[in-house]
């Protein structure tokens, strides 16, 4: 239990806690207070509808303006595709590239209480470097933001007006060491940096996936790699091509991640 500005007695034991964080006049300080307690960033249960609800009052609590952006994507893409889906609606805007507009808020980005998780499982020290690769609206920077201070975060998305909104949210939260880029991953001069750890979430087409596999084992000949998974087609490629990586956790139940090392000597 902690003190808001003006909201003593504040408890994050229940959706309810954080349905009325929603509707409160939070003072940025407030929400800085909110971004540091990893309870914020806990699911009240386990289930994956209670854990999308949190991830969207999280959201709305820190004034991300996901809505607006993805309808205005949205509408873009129909002007050009009546008839689309998220299927199709991504690569008719975006130069041939999948990048789910369309897709349900909750399900393009991975929920807090999982990025909680994965960063708890990882141990992740001061100063090392964390990259996401197909980040959104950056959710990752936001929990590393807020509670790994001293870690360095950045995310690579190709949509600019999700960069910008998640750069804003990082700005406003004071954020030194977390960035959002806007980069095509598959781009013939984009060279992946040095990091310890790289985080993917099924963010394309398939050869993509594996180009930036490769482009992932060029630096583990360098140093200790460690590759979270988060999407069937990316296991499935691992699975097949990329032997190199050896698995060390498979999530259980409600976790769908899966964590992998190497380091090619």
């Amino acid at each position: 239990m902690f003190q808001l500005e003006f909201f003593p007695r504040t408890e994050l034991k229940s959706l309810l806690d954080f349905q009325r964080l929603e509707t409160l006049p939070l003072s940025l300080n407030d929400k800085k207070l909110l971004i540091s307690e990893p309870d914020f960033f806990h699911s009240p249960k386990a289930n994956d509808v209670i854990r999308r609800m949190h991830s969207d009052y999280i959201d709305k609590i820190l004034g991300f303006r996901l809505k607006y952006i993805e309808e205005m994507l949205i509408a873009e893409a129909h002007g050009f595709d009546p008839e689309g889906s998220h299927e199709s609606w991504g690569p008719t805007i975006h130069e041939g590239i999948q990048t789910w507009v369309g897709l349900d808020l909750q399900t393009l980005q991975t929920p807090y209480s999982e990025i909680l998780r994965i960063l708890q499982l990882l141990k992740v020290k001061p100063y090392q470097h964390v990259v996401d690769l197909g980040a959104a609206y950056g959710r990752m920077g936001v929990v590393l933001g807020g509670l790994y201070i001293k870690t360095f975060f950045t995310g690579y998305e190709y949509v600019k007006t999700r960069v910008d909104e998640g750069n804003r949210i990082y700005k406003d939260l004071g954020f030194t060491t977390c960035k959002l880029m806007t980069q095509d991953l598959f781009a013939k001069d984009f060279e992946l940096p040095q990091a310890d750890i790289y985080f993917i979430y099924d963010y394309g087409q398939v050869e993509h996936i594996d180009h930036t596999l490769k482009q992932i084992s060029a630096v583990a000949m360098k140093r200790p790699v460690r590759v979270v998974v988060r999407g069937k087609f990316t296991k499935q490629i691992i699975a097949s091509n990329h032997s190199w990586l050896e698995l060390k956790y498979e999530g259980k139940l409600e976790e769908l991640f899966s964590i992998y090392t190497a380091y090619i000597v």
